[in-house]
């Protein structure tokens, strides 16, 4: 087995379904790769007629968070290259070549290209705030060399070194595993044309759960450890006027305006949770 996808799920059988359908439309031998996917809910039952494939093994793992179904994917995968995304993600047909291909010219990580796509029925506000500000995989992996899973290729050999997910954190494990394994000396690459595409949140509703999530990350990552003085400058830094929208070339004076709002009233969203985590509240677990 060359290739080993791994696929946690949290109650999304019906558009995993997509993602299954686009990931055995692989231009990439479908018999030198398998796909493990992984529910995080014991509670949801594989639905009937849900169509699996010879290559397709479904595993449960109780422990709440993606990082934990993540590890236990690794724990089944007999890949020697490991590829991740998500139950809502859709890879284009050339995604396992295109990021196989730099695994194999020599670097040990890909962070590959993702875009939005607004679901049916979906807000136009909210695609176009996540097409401004989410997923931003090009300076993710250039700039900060790190890389987030809906669209990561790792060579298994990375993992023996430097270790698994971090199963503590509910947001943010992704950014916090490929900076460790960038900080031991691995190499990323960004696959600019190893393509996902990614659905929007449906409504502005949905990004404020998605901005707490988040915010928990943070908090747990770094925030939690600064010291007052260092959270209160933070904290002023992260709530300053997103004032720099007015640039955004392309779209209409309305549509920078709602940007602005959303983006500003997002900060004030997250920065009210993380102060609630200081204050002894429970990280959101779910978007």
């Amino acid at each position: 087995m060359i290739v080993s996808i791994i696929i946690p799920t949290f109650r999304e059988w019906q558009v995993l379904v997509s993602c299954l359908r686009a990931l055995n439309q692989q231009t990439f031998p479908v018999g030198s790769f398998e796909i493990i996917v992984v529910n995080n809910d014991p509670n949801s039952v594989i639905p009937e007629n849900f169509p699996i494939e010879s290559n397709v093994k479904i595993f449960t793992e109780g422990k709440p968070g993606s990082y934990a179904a993540r590890n236990l994917g690794l724990s089944k995968a007999k890949g020697k290259f490991i590829a991740f995304t998500d139950s809502d993600c859709i890879p284009d047909k050339n995604w396992l070549n295109e990021g196989i291909a730099l695994l194999e010219n020599g670097y040990d990580l890909v962070g590959g290209k993702m875009k939005f796509f607004k679901p049916v029925g979906g807000d136009h506000k909210a695609f176009l705030f996540e097409s401004r500000f989410s997923f931003r995989q090009d300076r993710n992996v250039l700039v900060n060399k790190q890389s987030i899973t809906a669209n990561l290729f790792v060579k298994r050999s990375v993992f023996d070194q430097v270790g698994n997910f971090d199963e503590n954190l509910m947001s943010g494990g992704d950014y916090e595993w490929t900076k460790r394994a960038t900080d031991a000396g691995h190499s990323i690459a960004y696959g600019e044309k190893a393509l996902v595409l990614h659905p929007s949140r449906r409504d502005f509703q949905a990004l404020i759960n998605k901005k707490k999530r988040t915010a928990g990350g943070m908090y747990y990552s770094f925030f939690e450890g600064f010291s007052l003085v260092r959270k209160l400058g933070f904290t002023i830094w992260i709530l300053r006027p997103p004032i720099t929208i007015f640039k955004f070339s392309g779209l209409s004076f309305t549509e920078k305006v709602s940007l602005f709002q959303a983006r500003w009233y997002l900060e004030w969203v997250g920065v009210k949770e993380m102060i609630s985590l200081h204050l002894g509240k429970k990280s959101a677990r779910r978007e």
